[in-house]
């Protein structure tokens, strides 16, 4: 397992691995606090996919029911990984994989990974990449991927945040997904108003809190979509995003907050999202961490 070291100009830290092009530890500038990322052993990592602490994941982000998708009129069958859906792709899915690193400097790193077609049941050879970019107060994380045949894609990076107990958790949208007890959405989507899903004004959450959702964060483009904030509002990370969606799950026996910026769950299964990637075009999205601490402000 290889680890990349980037630094930035004024001491940032940022450690990744070549296994499931993982972020394993995010130190803000000066580079001498705690990490703001959970970092798991080398070990841990190797021995199972779960929490996918730090990955990237893919294929498809999130679950896809009945582990299948139908593309121009061909079913096909993904593998199933949890109960009779597919999650995160599959039981070897990317964040199971070593991912080459195609370029690096000293506040940059470029990986990239070659999906093979029928991998995971997914059509279609897709060739992925990520580029990570450390900033003092940021990290941006763009994510890539071309494929030889129509397939469907949703690549996300998964940091689990880790801010102290009692996380403040924002997230401002004004609906979310309710999903069944397999964590599947329900069609349609619900209004957060007057439910415990509404985190417009910031909630306190914990591994109790049950959260395993996914909100649809209003605008386009480039955008706030969450943020994690010290319970005495000391630090806090911003989460800005072009995806349509956020996922929010507060239950990884990892520590931290997962807060996932990816494309509809379940989206091969929802008429109304547009999933698939066609040869010829460029499956692209953005995603920045932006780090403030109020004693800096």
């Amino acid at each position: 397992m290889e680890r990349l070291e980037l630094t930035s100009a004024g001491g940032a830290r940022l450690s990744v691995l070549d296994h499931g092009a993982a972020i394993d530890a995010w130190v803000p500038a000066p580079g001498s606090g705690a990490s703001v990322v959970v970092s798991r052993a080398p070990s841990d990592r190797l021995a199972a996919a779960a929490p996918y602490c730090g990955v990237v994941v893919g294929r498809y982000a999130n679950r896809i029911a009945g582990a299948s998708v139908t593309i121009d009129g061909v079913t096909h069958r993904l593998d199933a990984n949890e109960g009779s859906s597919t999650l995160h792709g599959g039981s070897h899915g990317f964040d199971r994989r070593t991912w080459q690193v195609v370029d690096r400097a000293e506040d940059r790193a470029v990986l990239r990974l070659e999906s093979p077609d029928g991998d995971q049941g997914f059509p279609g050879t897709l060739v992925a990449t990520v580029e990570y970019r450390l900033h003092d107060d940021a990290v941006d994380v763009e994510l890539t991927a071309v494929t030889d045949a129509s397939t469907v894609v949703s690549l996300a990076s998964h940091p689990y945040f880790e801010l102290g107990p009692s996380p403040v958790v924002t997230v401002p949208a004004e609906l979310y997904l309710p999903v069944d007890v397999h964590g599947i959405p329900h069609p349609g989507t619900a209004p957060v108003d007057g439910t415990r899903f509404d985190l417009r004004a910031g909630l306190a959450v914990s591994p109790s809190s049950g959260f395993d959702h996914a909100w649809l964060v209003p605008g386009h483009g480039h955008r706030r979509v969450a943020s994690i904030a010290a319970a005495d509002g000391s630090r806090r990370v911003d989460v800005l995003s072009d995806r349509p969606s956020v996922q929010v799950y507060t239950g990884g026996s990892a520590g931290g907050v997962a807060i996932e910026a990816q494309q509809v769950p379940d989206g091969p299964n929802r008429p109304d999202v547009p999933v698939v990637l066609r040869p010829g075009e460029v499956y692209a999205s953005r995603t920045r961490w932006a780090y403030s601490n109020a004693n800096e402000r």
